[in-house]
């Protein structure tokens, strides 16, 4: 084998020891990656896995990620230590036969600060609560860690460990039409060079009396008031969020956001509204997510 190829093979090696390390530390991303989320009951749905795994040197995830961007962005601009910097979203969609559609969107981006900020335990509810901004609702609880005491009375095992699970529950409005109540398990696991963040619905809370997984529409009156409709049932619901920490530039971090999730039909009866919203949703996100890591 010639010097090249061993370097080739070394460099896969690596690759996949960390990308099996990571899923090892987090069941719920391994989940996600390797059995998928299921968006209905004829269909699951995969998530890919990380753009850079850990370990790279400089020139690999230079490699990487100019191919992801193939060529819409250069380096120099893609990296700008700026709020306004270029963003990479891509939206992906099934074509089902009726009803309920199943979504998948991957977000990449890069910002600049502490990678031991991202993985601090405020973090969890931080990014979260960063996600759930596209609200009209001004209430600043939009995203909730359950208390030892919430999990205790599910009969749930309260976190002893970094790595072990936390719950969330979720209150957000998406597009001013939907209005998503969500409770998700959530794992983090954290390397010298990346932090993971990995989230499922969890159907324990489908029923769930104070914070159920459902759905309402949201009207507008006559008068212009909102109407919010009865609830409906939600399910079908998974992410992760990686951050890795770039040899180059100084201080760069590459964050990848990918996420699946049902669309109802009920949600926009069938408009495609999100291909055409979500871009500015999504770089509305990701310039409060800079703000907060410039933040001391």
């Amino acid at each position: 084998m010639s010097r090249l190829h061993c370097r080739k093979y070394l460099t896969f090696l690596v690759a996949l020891f960390a990308a099996n390390r990571c899923a090892a530390q987090n069941p719920i991303y391994d989940a996600l990656i390797n059995r998928g989320t299921a968006v209905s009951p004829q269909e699951t749905l995969k998530l890919p896995p990380p753009v850079l795994a850990d370990g790279l040197n400089a020139a690999a995830q230079l490699k990487a990620i100019e191919t992801l961007l193939g060529g819409r962005y250069d380096w120099d601009d893609f990296t700008r230590r700026a709020v306004v910097s270029p963003i990479l979203l891509k939206i992906a969609d099934d074509d089902p036969s009726a009803g309920q559609i199943g979504r998948r969107v991957d977000l990449y981006f890069v910002t600049y600060g502490s990678l031991d900020k991202l993985g601090s335990e405020n973090f969890l509810t931080d990014h979260l609560n960063i996600a759930a901004a596209n609200s009209n609702d001004k209430d600043d609880k939009r995203a909730k860690l359950l208390s030892n005491d919430d999990l205790s009375k599910r009969n749930l095992r309260p976190p002893q460990q970094p790595t072990d699970p936390r719950w969330i529950a979720t209150d957000s409005t998406l597009l001013d039409k939907v209005r998503i109540n969500a409770t998700t398990q959530n794992v983090k696991s954290q390397t010298s060079d990346s932090v993971v963040i990995a989230s499922v619905l969890d159907s324990k809370f489908d029923q769930d009396a104070e914070y159920p997984n459902s759905w309402r529409s949201i009207a507008v009156g006559d008068a212009g008031q909102r109407q919010v409709g009865p609830p409906q049932p939600y399910a079908g619901l998974g992410s992760y969020i990686k951050v890795t920490r770039l040899a180059e530039p100084a201080g760069a971090l590459f964050i990848e956001y990918h996420v699946v999730f049902a669309e109802p039909q009920g949600w926009f009866h069938g408009a495609n509204l999100l291909r055409s919203k979500l871009p500015i949703v999504a770089q509305d996100m990701v310039r409060t997510l800079r703000r907060y890591l410039e933040k001391p």
